[in-house]
């Protein structure tokens, strides 16, 4: 290198020399050469891994500082590291990974269960899907993905057609869609199908009262299993089913005092009555949601195919999973292979591991410029929040009074305001709180649980909700006769937003869930309205606004509908962040927890 290329090899081989004198006398590499003297050796000590990468083919430093600038530019292409696709990502314009697809690229396909953990919009549905279809392909098998919102499984469904359009001749067919609004499949289309796409009750009725359903989860057929959001599918135990006795910080003194037998009894009682209203729980009294249900209904079919079926792979993902959602996950796993009475390798081949970018890449890909990055060269690296936004978000907010927050009217008025001034391309409007009428409408027709350790208590217990919530309907009734009831629903949005000048229509509509009332079929407005729950996972190329209409529920909700903007996409074989700008509604009290968040 130093006689034939240029100084900058030399400098390089000089690098690496003195990593080893390091590594010969038991000295600590990372102290050792950020003390040199020599600012190259300093400045080029955090490219270690990118040029220790490349050391079969010695790059320049020009290679270096550009792979340090992309975060990805070594790494090899998508077309390369899954050809069986490659038809299909040229087209679409998908050549250089994210920071998420090349941490996973590999791993997947060497056959690890994945939880992909990495901020909106960085394609986490690229790096799950590209190895689910390759395997599938490969095996001749078929793909399950389950998705939270009938919104976001209508997205997926058509990000799989354009993956499987050029490897297939009728790749519509080949992908089917279960969600509420939409005619079941019939048992001749499921039996052609490649891929089923939905959400999960939708999927759950599908496999089990359509014909061919458990054929297409057989341990033959069946080779991947895809979970989106996976933190909303696998929720934790529901507050109602937990008594005011538990608490895990007590230290236990005895396992039979009166306090122990109390919260055993209020537990006890907790689960009959959860029973008698149709709540499925385990053998050990723990609750089943529904994507657990279709896991326990892989596990049980896992054998049909033989006893040579290989394992389903299981490929999860969310911006906020958290430790927790992969222990739920993992143990939902055991608890399905228990339940089917077969070993659990034999069914998921191994537990799921979570797979996070590495955080240079995700900084490079966020746009950092490379002055700040210079600076905090020396500074201590720390782990990676899943919560992230990318800086090329903006964030913004209209002050309201208390009164004028309530009404529904004013806050549209205040939205209409502001889009006539940012005049977007496409904006979403989401209506969260107060103003989001489906948890509102669940909320009023829940059945109230009654509390207490006897029956007297139970009864005044009751006795107590009942006064509340008769006051409750009666000033609610009282503000819709004035006008100012708090929930309402996407069509009403639309039209007092027409009012004010502002075209704008709902977004299970605009995605031909449901048909306009007018039977219009005009172009979709540039505004979409929705509810704070169908924020998970959209993606649209060109949103330019976010309006968040009423208070997030956690600061986790807030990031999912920040993260509708800011998303990457492909750009001239790149991968760029669209900028946009989040703009919410809300009270002086209010914005002071925004800026929390």
């Amino acid at each position: 290198a130093i006689g034939g290329k240029e100084e900058t090899m030399a400098r390089h081989v000089q690098w690496l020399c003195l990593i080893a004198i390091a590594r010969i006398c038991e000295l600590n590499a990372a102290a050792f050469l950020s003390s040199s003297r020599n600012e190259f050796i300093r400045e080029k000590y955090v490219a270690s891994a990118t040029f220790l990468k490349s050391a079969v083919e010695p790059a320049s430093i020009n290679d270096v500082e550009n792979a340090k600038s992309s975060g990805s530019s070594l790494d090899p292409s998508l077309s390369d590291t899954f050809p069986t696709l490659a038809e299909s990502l040229k087209p679409l314009g998908y050549v250089t990974p994210t920071p998420i697809q090349s941490a996973s690229a590999q791993r997947a396909l060497d056959g690890e269960n994945l939880l992909l953990i990495a901020p909106t919009g960085s394609g986490k549905t690229l790096a799950y899907f590209l190895p689910a279809f390759s395997k599938a392909i490969q095996e001749d098998g078929t793909v399950l993905v389950v998705a939270p919102t009938r919104e976001l499984a209508l997205q997926l469904s058509g990000d799989a057609v354009s993956l499987l359009s050029e490897k297939m001749d009728n790749a519509e067919s080949s992908v089917l869609l279960a969600v509420k609004g939409v005619a079941a499949p019939s048992p001749e289309q499921l039996g052609r199908a490649k891929m089923l796409v939905g959400t999960p009750t939708e999927v759950l009725l599908v496999l089990t009262r359509v014909d061919r359903g458990y054929g297409f989860i057989s341990g033959d057929t069946l080779s991947a299993v895809v979970l989106d959001e996976a933190d909303v599918l696998l929720p934790p135990p529901p507050k109602g089913l937990r008594t005011g006795l538990d608490s895990g910080s007590r230290k236990k003194k005895s396992a039979n005092t009166p306090q122990d037998a109390r919260r055993k009894q209020e537990q006890r009682r907790k689960l009959l009555s959860a029973k008698r209203q149709g709540v499925e729980f385990t053998q050990s009294n723990q609750l089943v949601s529904p994507t657990e249900k279709i896991l326990n209904l892989i596990a049980s079919s896992h054998l049909v195919g033989g006893d040579d079926a290989s394992p389903a792979q299981i490929f999860a993902g969310s911006a906020t999973a958290s430790r927790k959602t992969l222990d739920r996950l993992n143990k939902s796993l055991r608890n399905a292979a228990s339940a089917a009475a077969v070993t659990f390798n034999m069914v998921w081949s191994g537990d799921v591991k979570a797979c996070r970018p590495e955080e240079g890449a995700l900084e490079a890909d966020a746009g950092g410029d490379s002055d700040s990055s210079s600076e905090s060269s020396d500074e201590p690296q720390h782990t990676i929040r899943a919560v992230t936004v990318p800086p090329q978000v903006t964030h913004q907010y209209v002050q309201l009074s208390k009164e004028s927050a309530a009404q529904p009217t004013e806050i549209l008025k205040a939205v209409a305001s502001v889009t006539k001034v940012l005049n977007p391309g496409i904006a979403l409007i989401f209506l969260c709180g107060e103003f989001s009428k489906p948890k509102e409408a669940a909320k009023a027709n829940a059945k109230p649980v009654p509390k207490g350790s006897t029956a007297k208590a139970r009864r005044n217990s009751m006795l107590k909700y009942k006064r509340i919530s008769a006051k409750i309907k009666a000033q609610e009734q009282m503000k819709q006769n004035d006008g100012q009831g708090a929930s309402i629903s996407a069509r009403k949005v639309c039209a007092t937003l027409k009012e004010f000048g502002v075209e704008s229509e709902p977004l299970h509509v605009a995605l031909g869930l449901e048909g306009r009332g007018d039977g219009n079929e005009e172009d979709t407005p540039s505004c979409l309205v929705t509810f704070e729950g169908s924020a998970r996972g959209l993606h649209f190329d060109d949103v330019d606004v976010v309006f968040v209409v009423g208070r997030p529920k956690s600061a986790a909700s807030y990031l999912h509908l920040a993260g509708r903007v800011g998303r990457s996409s492909a750009e001239n074989g790149g991968i760029v962040v669209r900028p946009g700008t989040v703009v919410s509604f809300c009270t002086k009290g209010s914005s002071v927890e925004l800026e929390k968040w």
